[in-house]
């Protein structure tokens, strides 16, 4: 977690796209919140550059939303929009 993350109380959103990178840039929904669980905790909350608050499938939505992830049944890959490099 990145130490800007955590004095602010949550965790990116890119946090969870480094993740899905790091399980080589698809995996299965629940895979994935698995690692966000083990990486950050099971109630941690994310957030963006905007001030929104998420839990982990709001996250994961909002991302989808915003091309920087694509959900395909219940798998997750990388979008084509770039995740931000992080703050």
């Amino acid at each position: 977690m990145s130490a800007t993350a955590k004095d602010e109380g949550f965790i990116y959103g890119h946090e969870i796209v480094g993740l899905l990178s790091d399980l080589g840039g698809a995996a299965a929904r629940e895979d994935l919140r698995q690692a966000a669980s083990a990486a950050f905790g099971p109630e941690a909350i994310y957030g963006n550059c905007h001030g929104d608050r998420f839990d982990f499938d709001g996250v994961v939505a909002f991302l989808n939303a915003a091309g920087k992830l694509s959900l395909e049944g219940s798998r997750v890959r990388l979008g084509h929009v770039p995740a931000c490099s992080g703050h």
